[in-house]
């Protein structure tokens, strides 16, 4: 649950967001669901005046956000330990918890759950990361590295840098997906925002600076009108499976931020980081976890089956 807290954000609303719903903005914005954008959209205000949810949204529009937070009881998210190494720890992130903390949102994030249950981590790294060694969306769920020491911290950081360490992901998108994809498309922020990348054509030409990107994508089952599919990676660009998938035509279900349709199943959208394989120190043995997607999926994909 969220909650309205003391401070605001204030956006203006460019071109590209025209004709979005409010509670879809404010869904992108702050990076969690639909459902919980909605009980915040209560307190958001547009133009100066509160709206109701579906207020579509016009260019030059300002949108002030009350800044929220994560409720903090006992039954609020927070990661599980896969692996308990020596060295490092393989957490499981649900959806909805940030990685770290993000502007727009105070609250929970895993980087806060470890340097209270695992200080070890605390001053691993990036200030304010707990030894974190990469990133998950918010609304993505998965595995995810922390170290415990400087040592396997500046060896995994090492091996993302070189797309060495190899990840994938479960993701229901939408559409038929009938045979393998092969996505290679450089990643570079969206022209007209900054809270979405895009995937470049031949011939862009980005302000800002653009990270090459490939995703392999592979079908696992028919569900109605989507698609489980697997899609494996490398390369770690900022929304990359989300991105790459919008780009060739079948984006996440339920992210709205890249074009997915709404679906009244999803508090968000669907993508699991299922798999990884990495070395703990360039020395060690190859390490692999693997994740099964969580249990509330199994729910939504029977009603995305029956939804036809």
């Amino acid at each position: 649950m969220l909650l309205p807290v003391g401070n605001e954000r204030l956006l203006h609303v460019g071109e590209a967001d025209r004709g979005v719903r409010l509670d879809a903005f404010v869904a992108a914005s702050l990076g969690i669901g639909r459902r919980a954008a909605a009980r915040v959209a209560s307190d958001v205000r547009v133009n100066g005046l509160r709206g109701p949810k579906g207020r579509v949204l016009a260019p030059g529009d300002e949108v002030r956000i009350p800044e929220v937070a994560a409720q903090t009881d006992a039954g609020g998210p927070s990661p599980d330990v896969v692996d308990s190494l020596e060295e490092l720890l393989v957490l499981a992130k649900p959806p909805g918890l940030p990685t770290v903390a993000v502007a727009g949102r105070a609250g929970p994030s895993v980087a806060d759950w470890l340097a209270r249950n695992h200080p070890e981590c605390a001053n691993v790294g990036q200030p304010g990361e707990s030894g974190l060694v990469h990133r998950l969306d918010t609304g993505t769920s998965g595995l995810i590295l922390a170290a415990r020491t400087a040592k396997v911290y500046d060896a995994l950081r090492g091996q993302f840098q070189r797309h060495t360490v190899e990840k994938a992901y479960l993701a229901v998108v939408a559409g038929a997906v009938s045979e393998p994809i092969e996505i290679r498309a450089p990643i570079g922020q969206h022209k007209k925002s900054r809270t979405r990348v895009r995937a470049l054509e031949d011939g862009d030409h980005p302000r800002y600076a653009v990270t090459p990107a490939s995703t392999s994508v592979r079908p696992l089952e028919t569900i109605g009108s989507f698609t489980l599919v697997e899609a494996r990676t490398r390369t770690g660009a900022r929304h990359q499976v989300r991105v790459h998938l919008a780009h060739v035509g079948h984006p996440l279900a339920g992210d709205v931020q890249y074009g997915g349709p709404p679906c009244d199943a999803i508090d968000g959208y669907l993508l699991h980081a299922s798999e990884m394989a990495w070395h703990e120190t360039t020395a060690a043995e190859r390490r692999t976890a693997a994740l099964d997607s969580p249990g509330h999926w199994k729910g939504i994909l029977s009603a995305l089956a029956a939804s036809g």
